[in-house]
């Protein structure tokens, strides 16, 4: 948490990079939970 507090220019680096890192991963669960569902619904029928 150190590192979001810090307001050097140097640490913007680490902050976008987090950042884009969490996008993906929240991304990539979304992608996850909506194939899963569809699957599941045709695996019903």
């Amino acid at each position: 948490m150190r590192m979001l507090v810090e307001k050097d220019p140097s640490n913007m680096g680490d902050v976008y990079q987090m950042a884009t890192y969490t996008i993906l991963i929240l991304i990539s669960a979304v992608i996850m939970v909506v194939w899963l569902k569809r699957r599941g619904r045709r695996n019903k029928k």
